[in-house]
């Protein structure tokens, strides 16, 4: 089968230690790996991955240019990666940026609103989110932490009837940690789910409840690395009973991936 990443992690090596501890201390989780380049393409590699959407977020206004240059230097080095950029809601010069991830050939952005502390559906974004909407972008949201409400499914129903254009994948099963208030709070069109760090939390039987409520066909792939090994999280996927007919498997592990970044 063909397989692409949606939810992959990376930082400049210099780097990729500390920010892959860091990580790992705010979720009380002791990482797969350091993210950097090097260490995903290997890992990719084993795993028999094609392609990744690599990411990071900005928790301030002063990181975001950084991380979209570096972002954008990582994809044109190494054609296995499709890049997200950052923004900071509520950041001055949000506009400008936005014009540097689309000359940049960046295809979205990556919202992580709990590390960023601002909710996920904040007043001062929405003229943000619509300027995204406009551009065709997509938006990659983390989704759900039972410690904070910042990223609550609740609040990306809301967003999106505030900006229905606005296309949008609800990481983690649309919720993570908060997977029942997810299955409670179906999204709407225009928004895709993915499987990261999601599947060894999760029974079989919710996760199929989940796939059949919101359709296999919003589904895509993903790892979150450094988080968990690719490796095991495709083994995972491919080993976990979910009434999934090979089709229907190929098109999470691939197609969908394709249909919307390639």
């Amino acid at each position: 089968m063909r397989i692409a990443d949606v939810h992959a992690h990376i930082f400049p090596a210099q780097i990729a230690e500390k920010a892959s501890r860091s990580i790992g201390a705010f979720y009380d989780i002791p990482m797969a790996a350091d993210a950097s380049s090097d260490v995903l393409l290997a890992q990719q590699k084993a795993a028999g991955i094609e392609k990744t959407l690599v990411c990071n977020s900005a928790v301030s206004a002063g990181q975001v240019e950084h991380i979209n240059t570096f972002i954008a230097s990582e994809c044109r080095a190494h054609p296995e990666f499709v890049g997200l950029g950052s923004l900071m809601p509520g950041m001055e010069d949000w506009q400008e940026e936005l014009d540097r991830i689309e000359a940049f050939g960046l295809k979205g952005v990556k919202i992580h609103s709990d590390f960023q502390r601002v909710d996920l559906d904040a007043p001062e974004a929405l003229e943000m989110y619509r300027a995204i909407a406009k551009k065709g972008f997509i938006v990659l949201f983390h989704m759900g932490d039972d410690r904070y409400d910042y990223s609550a499914p609740k609040r990306l129903l809301h967003l999106k009837r505030l900006v229905p254009d606005l296309r949008a994948i609800a990481a983690h099963f649309g919720g993570y940690q908060a997977w029942e208030a997810s299955l409670a709070c179906p999204q709407p069109e225009g928004v895709w789910y993915d499987t990261s760090s999601s599947l060894m939390f999760l029974s079989p039987d919710m996760a199929k409840r989940m796939l059949d409520r919101f359709g296999v066909e919003r589904f895509l792939f993903g790892t979150d690395f450094p988080m968990w090994s690719p490796k095991e999280e495709v083994a995972r996927f491919l080993s976990m009973d979910l009434g999934l007919s090979d089709s229907e498997k190929q098109s999470i592990l691939f197609d969908h991936f394709a249909q919307l970044f390639l």
